[in-house]
């Protein structure tokens, strides 16, 4: 292969690569500042003393359609999302994919303990407000705080958001994680499983160990 043709590829691979980090970067960059707006408004909304009001609203906010969706929305926030955001972590980069399952863990851990701690009433016993029947759905009754689900979401979006590299012509991927993320915290409220400080605080703490996680595994030169 002559000089002209061997830098030809050399360059058509680095602009490649230079693309897939680009889009990297703006997957991750964008999924933490959406996810820190999202939870911010909630952290303001609950600072003026919004939080008993606006979990009230949001739970009757309803109709039977939003109900059969978001008990099913909020399900999707337990294994399964689990098992697909690993696989696509190990997916795109094996090593990477193992800092944040161990993250992942971790996380999970910390929140369990932080429930068992506080023991905190859910919406039905803490009774701030009238706690609607849903048909199909059983209610929790303590550990409320926080949200495990929110926690789940927050980092496992976060990871499909960094993971994800055939997307890199979306300049809203990580954006779009973010909100599905919120959503499920949304859900969350809307089943009458937790209050609002219950949710910004389990998606605070998925935000915090992802970019732990982002740290490590950048730091060990796992991630582009």
């Amino acid at each position: 292969m002559s000089q002209k043709k061997q830098f030809s590829v050399k360059f058509k691979m680095f602009q490649h690569d230079e693309v897939i980090i680009f889009a990297s970067t703006m997957a991750q960059s964008r999924f933490f500042l959406t996810s820190f707006l999202l939870l911010l408004s909630g952290w303001l909304a609950i600072g003026l003393g919004f939080n008993d009001s606006a979990s009230n609203w949001i739970h009757h906010f309803c109709n039977l359609n939003t109900d059969k969706f978001f008990i099913h929305f909020s399900w999707f926030a337990e294994w399964p999302l689990i098992v697909l955001a690993i696989l696509i972590g190990f997916y795109f980069n094996a090593k990477h994919g193992l800092i944040y399952g161990i993250g992942l863990g971790i996380q999970s851990v910390f929140v369990a303990l932080i429930k068992n701690w506080f023991n905190a009433p859910r919406p039905i016993e803490a009774k701030l407000f009238t706690i609607r029947h849903i048909e199909n759905l059983k209610l929790h009754h303590w550990q409320s705080f926080p949200s495990g689900h929110t926690a789940v979401a927050f980092f496992c979006m976060g990871l499909i958001a960094i993971s994800v590299k055939n997307l890199q012509k979306s300049m809203t991927w990580g954006i779009t994680c973010a909100i599905i993320a919120a959503g499920i915290g949304y859900s969350r409220i809307y089943l009458g499983q937790h209050l609002l400080v219950d949710v910004c605080t389990g998606g605070t703490i998925a935000v915090l160990f992802l970019q732990l996680s982002y740290q490590i595994s950048k730091k060990l030169g796992y991630d582009v």
